[in-house]
């Protein structure tokens, strides 16, 4: 799989929200309610009813970080469950959904407790503080806590570059600074796997973030966070990667706060 397809339902509601009415909207607007049968459709059928010319879409294709309307095909089909909607039974109805949801949440809370403790996320916490330079990579359904959690650092004055598209150029740029952390966030495995290759190009100390170590191989990375004790990564709900994610890191953000932040903070009250 292409490696941007994981950052491509970020980039591509990053268009529809942009409030720009241009031919990349166009395009997207179109698409958009044929995610779920996108193998179906032409470059002419868009043309002739999204009112654009060949040459946008081949634009669109590029922006998107794809060569090409199939390759972009191919990675909407990859990118098409950004979360558990693969997994999940959807005849279920809601309080059965509920009962199982909270119970899941329950044990996951009870899990990190023990993988990891208040000792790991400051460990973390200053080696986010020790870096000059600090990337946080993930897929794009996770980026929304990414970029909370960027945004609350800077209340500590700290600067933090959140990478969710354009992997490849952005990745293997060498940064300015002396020292360089990347912090990869994969709570599936799949994400992680795929970005393999890229991980072994960058220069610079490497952590991941996880839930499932079986898909996984460990010898990229520095460090190893597994926020679950189910080595085999059996998640159907999704409950780390759409709470457990979040919860660390505000974790991690509180603790961040509370070591470096606090004379920043102090002068604004």
């Amino acid at each position: 799989m292409n490696v941007n397809g994981f950052g491509l339902l970020n980039t591509f509601c990053l268009v529809l929200n942009s409030g720009q009415h241009n031919s990349d909207y166009a395009i997207a607007l179109y698409l958009m309610p044929r995610l779920g049968n996108i193998q179906s459709v032409s470059i002419t059928e868009i043309i002739d009813s999204a009112f654009v010319t060949r040459s946008a879409v081949r634009r669109f294709c590029n922006r998107m970080g794809f060569t090409s309307f199939s390759d972009l095909k191919d990675g909407i089909t990859s990118a098409l469950f950004p979360s558990d909607l693969n997994a999940r039974d959807l005849e279920q109805d809601l309080n059965a959904y509920r009962a199982a949801l909270d119970s899941g949440i329950q044990g996951m809370f009870i899990q990190m407790e023990r993988t990891v403790d208040n000792e790991v996320i400051e460990g973390l916490a200053r080696e986010l503080h020790t870096n000059s330079h600090v990337t946080l990579a993930c897929a794009g359904n996770t980026s929304g806590v990414l970029n909370r959690f960027q945004q609350e650092l800077f209340f500590a004055g700290k600067l933090t570059e959140v990478v969710t598209s354009d992997y490849e150029s952005r990745l293997t740029r060498k940064p300015a600074q002396d020292t360089s952390l990347l912090v990869v966030v994969s709570a599936s495995g799949v994400f992680a796997r795929s970005f393999d290759y890229l991980i072994r190009q960058v220069d610079a100390r490497k952590v991941l973030i996880t839930a499932n170590l079986e898909l996984l191989n460990w010898d990229a990375y520095d460090h190893v966070l597994c926020l679950s004790e189910d080595q085999e990564g059996r998640d159907a709900l999704g409950i780390y990667g759409k709470y457990g994610i979040s919860y660390f890191f505000d974790l991690l953000s509180s603790s961040y706060l509370h070591l470096f932040g606090l004379p920043i903070l102090a002068q604004h009250k």
